[in-house]
């Protein structure tokens, strides 16, 4: 049998026996046959869809590649590479924590709190000013 040839239900039905139908046939003969292997089933394979080849999954590969290589692109670069205090690394962080949550229909109660952020940034030794610019980055909505 050809190995790119699949073995369908129809082929197996055609060409194959069934295992019990052997076994019974050999137990009649009076002679024990243990196959080592578990039944054929089809019913299991009902919600397959069809079969994938190894084309199909190579392609899929390399699109997936090409979607990360894209993604990549429109991050911004050398983030946290100089510094371990990157201010915009820490908006990036601070709007992904703080803000991760925010509802607009339900603004007071889901927005980050911004004096909360502010003295955070001062804790970790930056001058208010620069805490202050950090967190207006990190802030996704216009304040009024």
């Amino acid at each position: 049998m050809n190995k790119k040839f699949d073995i369908t239900e129809e082929t197996y039905m055609g060409y194959g026996f069934k295992r019990q139908e052997l076994t019974d046939f050999f137990h009649s003969k009076g002679k024990h046959v243990d196959f080592g292997v578990p039944p054929m089933s089809f019913e299991d394979s009902s919600d397959f869809d069809g079969a994938l080849t190894l084309n199909d999954a190579l392609a899929e590969v390399e699109s997936l590649k090409s979607r990360v290589r894209d993604l990549e692109a429109l991050l911004p670069i050398l983030l946290g590479e100089y510094r371990n205090d990157d201010p915009l690394l820490l908006a990036i962080q601070i709007r992904n924590k703080d803000w991760l949550d925010y509802d607009p229909d339900n603004d007071r109660a889901t927005r980050g709190n911004q004096a909360a952020i502010i003295h955070d940034l001062e804790k970790r030794g930056f001058p208010k000013r620069q805490a202050e610019a950090i967190e207006l980055v990190a802030c996704p909505i216009k304040r009024g």
